[in-house]
């Protein structure tokens, strides 16, 4: 009798020990921190706002956090120097129930590698990338911004700024199509669908597995179907707003008269968008009196900052606000949620959308002839 209740014993701690196995280790190496440093478990929310979920503190340059989950999320491990309030490493991963690997160094404010599930060695894979990419746009930007660079070494720096967007957009689409089936993909979907072609994510959003449809999942659904229905290939819908002169304007109003008409998406606090209009405003003097024409939708919602922008920038083609800022009925219609955002329109058919830079013109002289 003693022996089979040994026996059971036994198998009761054995059951215990599996249980255990079915949730998470997550085990760090932090090189560099010193004993007695925080290290959190977090969710980011907004990009601010931190959830923390578990805190614990560095020993032997080591940290360890346990736990299960229901399903795969995507966490931050936080890293805070005692010594040093400014002294910070956050990195992504996907936590799951597994045996994860995470190794920071904190000297040099980066992450060396996460491993443990081949999620977290492919977002590895990817930090990686994203790395190389930002070292190389860092040092192009300091021509850019450097006041005493010449037009030619600006234009060249903008140019390169462009194809090294084109890259990363290029290197995420390749992640998420590889991984849509996991967190990692996903949550780089809904963070940078934004960035990327717009067929690209419809199709993604197809591929997910069934039954995935939490909260960011359901608001791109929503964006993406209204994008669908504004594709490449698709009747313009019409869109109305003041003007700024206090009048009414529809987009059916400008383009019966415009062979080729842009709706271009913009605001005045927009740094991008300024950056952008000088290669609209050269599109639109080369091509107007051919039958471009361009009408102005901006995300404002101050009248005044507005006005003065179109006068700064020497914006003389038609332009629209309901000044209601990201709530801009028209850029909904559109399934606008980036800006500066473009929608070509010939014969009261979307042809292109959001091209940017020399494209544009190219594509204009195109449509044109």
């Amino acid at each position: 009798m003693k022996k089979l209740l040994s026996f059971a014993v036994f198998a009761l701690l054995l059951c215990v020990a599996a249980c255990q196995n079915n949730g998470y280790k997550v085990i760090g190496m932090a090189t560099g921190a010193e004993d007695g440093d925080t290290v959190i478990l977090a969710d980011i929310r907004n990009r601010f706002e931190i959830d923390t979920l578990a805190i614990t503190t560095v020993k032997d340059g080591k940290f360890v956090f346990e736990g299960t989950q229901d399903t795969a999320v995507m966490r931050y491990v936080i890293w805070r120097s005692n010594a040093d309030e400014d002294l910070a490493v956050a990195t992504q991963f996907a936590l799951e129930n597994a045996s994860i690997t995470i190794q920071l160094d904190t000297a040099q404010n980066a992450v060396v590698v996460i491993g443990g599930t081949p999620t977290n060695e492919a977002i590895t894979a990817l930090s990686r990338q994203e790395l190389e990419i930002n070292q190389q746009a860092e040092s192009v930007l300091a021509v850019f911004n450097n006041p005493e660079a010449t037009d030619e070494a600006r234009s060249n720096a903008e140019k390169q700024i462009n194809d090294l967007q084109d890259k990363m957009s290029a290197i995420y689409q390749r992640f998420i199509a590889e991984n849509i089936s996991n967190i990692a993909g996903q949550t780089y979907l809904a963070n940078y669908a934004p960035m990327l072609e717009d067929a690209f994510v419809i199709e993604q959003l197809a591929a997910l597995p069934e039954g995935i449809d939490n909260e960011r999942i359901s608001k791109l659904r929503e964006v993406y179907d209204v994008k669908a229905a504004t594709a490449v290939g698709k009747p313009y819908k019409d869109i109305k707003a003041a003007t700024p002169e206090g009048g009414e304007l529809a987009v059916s109003d400008v383009v019966k008269t415009a062979k080729v008409l842009m709706i271009d998406f913009w605001a005045s606090w927009c740094g991008p968008c300024r950056a952008e209009m000088p290669h609209v405003k050269a599109a639109y003097e080369q091509f107007h009196a051919q039958g471009f024409d361009i009408i102005g939708v901006s995300l404002d919602n101050d009248a005044a900052a507005w006005k003065q922008a179109l006068t700064d920038l020497g914006m003389t083609w038609p332009q629209i606000s309901d000044l209601k800022g990201w709530e801009c009925e028209g850029a909904a219609t559109y399934g606008v949620r980036s800006i500066p955002a473009t929608v070509l329109i010939k014969d009261g058919i979307i042809v292109a959308r959001d091209l940017r830079g020399e494209k544009l013109a190219e594509k204009v002289g195109e449509l044109i002839k």
